[in-house]
């Protein structure tokens, strides 16, 4: 095992993940007989989506299974860690991504681009009828992403919308009172190579917003910070602590990943 592997699997074996209370899905029951993460992101061949965490990730139909059980691993271990790093206090801002961010570039990726942005929302000038449709928006503004990245992210976001059941489970990550946040992440392979960028939003709001992909923000105004952020495998070191990074998503508690059909 090389240093740099050694080091990786130092810190997989000793980072503390966040449990959180166990809802209505049971994360055991849904993949004790696929013994896979990566299927609540679809099949290869397809484009599919998925919620884990406060982050909605889509991935593109050029990712194999594996590169899928290594996105949703790699996603969930990192909002386990950010989790119990930040406290309930700071779990809907800012702090949370940036947490979130330096974790999963211990796990395996490697930061490619990390930039930080603030805005203000007044819900009765901006045009958009909620925080959804601000980031569609944003997505949309955003050179991060290619035009086929950009369709499948603001699918998956429309498509979880839509869904009350679904939108049930990210509000549990993502609604704080005043303070909320949810980020959206694209997976693709180019070249061979697997990356992800992904776009962090956390809004410090007027008023309690019970659902932050839904709920009407005609009377609020609202601080934002928003994190860009392009990472890139190292599918060496993923490959060799893959089963290592399983074992401790299987001792962890409560339920942090479900699909998006889109």
């Amino acid at each position: 095992m090389s240093d740099d592997i050694a080091q990786v699997s130092k810190y997989i074996a000793s980072a503390a993940l966040g449990p959180i209370q166990a809802g209505q899905y049971s994360r055991a029951r849904v993949l004790e007989p696929i013994d896979d993460r990566g299927k609540f992101l679809g099949e290869p061949g397809e484009d599919g989506a998925a919620m884990v965490g406060s982050t909605l990730v889509s991935v593109l139909a050029n990712l194999t299974g594996l590169n899928r059980r290594d996105v949703a691993n790699s996603l969930e271990f990192s909002s386990r860690v950010a989790i119990r790093e930040v406290g309930e206090d700071s779990e809907h801002t800012a702090e949370y991504w940036v947490a979130f961010t330096r974790s999963i570039t211990q796990i395996g990726w490697f930061r490619q681009s990390d930039q930080w942005s603030s805005d203000f929302i007044n819900g009765s000038t901006t045009g958009a009828e909620n925080f959804s449709d601000y980031v569609i928006e944003n997505v949309r503004r955003d050179p991060l992403y290619s035009d086929v990245e950009k369709a499948v992210v603001i699918q998956a976001l429309t498509s979880l919308r839509s869904q009350a059941e679904k939108r049930a489970f990210f509000r549990r990550f993502t609604a704080g009172g005043s303070k909320g946040s949810f980020g959206v992440n694209n997976a693709t392979v180019t070249n061979g190579a697997l990356a992800m960028r992904f776009s962090a939003f956390a809004f410090n709001c007027s008023a309690v917003v019970d659902d932050y992909l839904i709920f009407s923000i005609k009377n609020i105004t609202a601080d934002v910070q928003k994190n860009n952020v392009d990472v890139a495998a190292n599918q060496r070191t993923i490959d060799s602590v893959r089963n290592q990074i399983e074992a401790r998503l299987d001792e962890a508690a409560g339920d942090f990943i479900d699909n998006v059909e889109i």
